[in-house]
């Protein structure tokens, strides 16, 4: 073989290595930084199940959107931080993010009471943020630009559950305990509203906090008022302490609440007690949605367990922001929350937008009542 056709033979392999290169490095995530989505939820403490169902139906989100060859020519990644359920923690990670520029958007927080203080920070730094469950009217009130909301509001589930309690159950007579939080406050004074302008009557009006774990007292004073039904407006881990002492009080009424107590754990917590609980939640039945059944498959393959609402409108949330991430076709958090605004997605809960305050078009609520150890869909 002469110098020259090694030359010739070299040069064809240098080529065929280069190409092989060049076309490598064009594959999504070799070259070029994540976009980065970050969620902040409670990921420990005592929301942490609903944290953690949250942080799921994001990732499969982001698993979803990669495995469609991601955005602009790169992947996207997940970061994910604990804000523990608590205001002032995450107010503080809020600053973090918001000091991160490599952080386009944000899904959390999981409650008005992490997602309100929170949103005002993001908002001040043209951040997207996206709630998946917080659900206090206050939030998106506050004309915040970047700020959206994937759930429906207070204002819808406490005039429903009033309507349905009258119209399907035939109640009249209830008694009220809120655990004095936002989320509560806000939820028990559209539920009252409601439920009087039906005609109905509020016997009584207890408060208890978030920790509580005696509630003797309040149900006493319930069980001589004898309601037809306890509205609960809170969350599952404080509900599921009344209904079982309530049943050991041989306590008759029906306990009904809201999303803060339609979890598998309030069933895990309160046991046999919970059969009958009813609740009102954002979204569908999910075996009654098209795209339902493939995302419960797809959820218990990656997780090993069925996905709640939460999952559900965690992975709409963070589709949200990976859409509007293609629509302004470049990471930019100015033009990404433009890009929200004009958004219109196909999610699991069906084709969803979103308001000039940020609320979601796809306001659907549901009742559901535990049945043999499950949350059952009743409409």
């Amino acid at each position: 073989m002469n110098n020259r056709r090694i030359i010739l033979i070299f040069s064809l392999l240098f080529i065929v290595a280069l190409s092989l290169f060049i076309s490598g490095c064009s594959q999504i995530g070799i070259t070029s930084p994540a976009l980065k989505i970050a969620i902040a939820v409670p990921l420990s403490g005592e929301f942490s199940q609903i944290g953690e169902e949250e942080r799921n139906g994001a990732l499969l989100a982001i698993e979803d959107a990669n495995a469609a060859g991601g955005a602009l020519s790169r992947k996207f990644e997940l970061v994910q931080m604990d804000d523990k359920g608590d205001p002032v923690e995450s107010a503080i990670i809020a600053q973090k993010i918001s000091a991160d520029s490599s952080i386009l958007g944000v899904v959390g927080g999981a409650n008005a009471g992490d997602a309100i203080p929170s949103a005002q920070i993001y908002a001040k730094n043209n951040l997207v943020m996206v709630t998946p469950s917080a659900t206090a009217t206050e939030l998106t009130a506050k004309g915040y630009y970047s700020v959206f909301r994937i759930c429906a509001s207070d204002a819808s589930e406490g005039p429903y559950a009033a309507n349905f309690i009258v119209s399907s159950l035939k109640f009249k007579r209830a008694a009220i305990i809120e655990d004095n939080s936002a989320y509560a406050r806000e939820l028990t004074d559209s539920f009252k509203s409601e439920f009087l302008k039906l005609g109905g009557t509020i016997l009584a009006e207890e408060k208890v906090s978030q920790g509580d774990k005696d509630f003797k007292a309040p149900l006493e004073k319930i069980k001589a008022l004898n309601p037809e039904v306890v509205y609960f407006a809170g969350m599952y881990p404080e509900c599921a302490q009344i209904v079982k002492e309530a049943k050991e009080m041989e306590i008759k009424s029906i306990f009904f609440g809201a999303n803060g107590i339609k979890d598998t754990e309030f069933i895990k917590v309160a046991g046999i007690a919970s059969e009958g609980t009813m609740a009102t939640s954002v979204g569908f039945s999910l075996n009654k949605i098209p795209k339902g059944p493939d995302f419960v498959q797809r959820y218990r393959n990656a997780f090993k367990k069925d996905p709640t609402d939460y999952s559900v409108f965690a992975y709409d949330a963070t589709l949200s922001i990976i859409d509007a991430i293609k629509l302004s076709g470049k990471p930019d958090r100015t033009i990404l929350a433009n890009a929200m605004h004009n958004l219109k997605f196909d999610g699991i809960l069906g084709n969803t937008s979103f308001d000039k305050e940020g609320n979601t078009s796809n306001n659907l609520v549901n009742v559901y009542v535990v049945k043999n150890g499950s949350w059952k869909s009743v409409n």
